[in-house]
């Protein structure tokens, strides 16, 4: 008697632990996700969260984060179960545990690029959002044909200087560098020339292999000190000058990325955004790129929503929600597919301008490249030493320091 109703008080055990794991299922599907983005990219996020609230019936909370730092220290009752920031912060967050992988089952709508930025060695670590680089912007009114190679370019622009020649505020080819140099917005001139910055590819990258003073960048160098002489690039030229002489018209083409387009528009001037055409051929002169993302946390697993915020995710790289994102946002959606039905022009532009873009490298290593490489721009650019020489030394300085 008393084994039998051992057995029956272990099977009600089982019943109510049964039905207690079912409630714990009804309760996470009517749970609450949380979003964590910084301020100026959380507007971007509302109204997605509210759609998707409303046909998934998993409620989606969006914070808008001051100090996007605090994700270093937060705690398990306060922290996100996604959180929305740039590909250049998932080698950290990775190696602190914050974050896990994921798939995704539409990742042919995304450039291999874009994918590789939120890559560490095999696995996926986030969904990538928009993506945003520079590209070369030309006053239609100076240039109404766009020249179809660099040397094109480059003749154009030195023939409007010698017209400008009493203009002190003309700048042939406005791209910025200033005193301590500007890796980034050079970088399109490096690739194009043959040079790259570490061997490998985006997410597997070789930090042993500097190709800054690679044969083929080198033996196309002379093309730099020739630029600087003939005055068609220096460094003297800062973000506000190549700004202001662009949005004067006092430049017939400028490269940067969307972060100006609001001056732009409002200048007045009309203008064309495409990539930087041909500079050697066999070298496409492609841009860094950035990219947005969002990226499961783990603490959505201990909140008991992993299962709700993969779905989430998913939802997040489809075409719809891109594309109700980036209106928004005003960047380039990183779905291929939402690029192409995406309404605002000129960000279209700039993600058609930016097709094979190099992610900036997750890599502690890369740190060490910005000052070597943007110094040693300056030096080309200013007379202060051939290009060959000044990349040699950026070279130089880059393995001296990598461990």
């Amino acid at each position: 008697m008393n084994k039998k109703r051992l057995g029956i008080v272990s099977m009600l055990a089982s019943v109510t632990l049964a039905s207690s794991a079912l409630l714990a299922v009804s309760a996470h599907a009517a749970s609450t996700i949380t979003i964590w983005a910084g301020n100026e990219k959380a507007p971007s996020y509302t109204a997605w969260a509210a759609d998707y609230s409303a046909r998934s019936g998993v409620t989606v909370k969006v914070v808008a984060k001051t100090n996007m730092g605090d994700f270093d220290k937060v705690q398990d009752a306060d922290a996100p179960d996604i959180i929305i920031n740039a590909h250049d912060t998932i080698g950290k967050y990775r190696a602190d545990n914050k974050i896990e992988a994921i798939t995704l089952s539409n990742t042919k709508e995304f450039d291999a690029n874009t994918l590789a930025a939120f890559t560490l060695g095999t696995k996926l670590y986030g969904v990538p959002l928009q993506t945003e680089n520079i590209a070369l912007i030309t006053n239609t009114k100076l240039v109404p044909k766009a020249p179809k190679t660099f040397a094109e370019l480059e003749a154009i622009a030195l023939k409007l200087k010698k017209a400008n020649a009493s203009n002190a505020n003309f700048v042939p080819l406005a791209v910025q560098q200033g005193t301590g140099g500007d890796a980034y917005h050079m970088f399109p001139f490096l690739t194009g020339l043959g040079g790259y910055v570490f061997g490998g590819t985006p997410g597997k990258w070789n930090v042993y292999d500097v190709g800054v003073d690679n044969a083929k960048f080198i033996k196309n160098s002379s093309m730099i000190d020739k630029w600087y002489k003939e005055g068609l690039i220096k460094a003297s030229v800062t973000w506000d000058v190549a700004r202001s002489a662009f949005t004067s018209g006092n430049a017939p083409f400028y490269i940067t990325g969307p972060w100006f387009l609001d001056d732009i528009r409002k200048s007045g001037v009309s203008y064309r955004i495409s990539a930087l055409p041909v500079i050697v051929p066999g070298f496409k002169p492609v841009p860094y790129s950035g990219v947005q993302g969002a990226m499961m946390t783990t603490f959505a697993t201990t909140h008991g929503v992993a299962l709700e915020t993969k779905a989430a995710l998913q939802d997040l790289a489809t075409v719809n929600a891109q594309l109700s994102i980036s209106k928004v946002a005003l960047r380039s959606p990183a779905n291929t597919s939402a690029q192409k039905q995406f309404t605002d022009k000129d960000i279209a532009a700039f993600g058609i301008a930016g097709a094979g873009s190099i992610p900036m490298p997750t890599v502690a290593a890369n740190n060490v490249m910005w000052g070597a490489v943007g110094g040693a721009w300056v030096k080309a650019t200013s007379g202060q030493s051939t290009a060959a020489a000044a990349f040699k030394a950026a070279a130089k300085s880059m393995r001296d320091q990598i461990e």
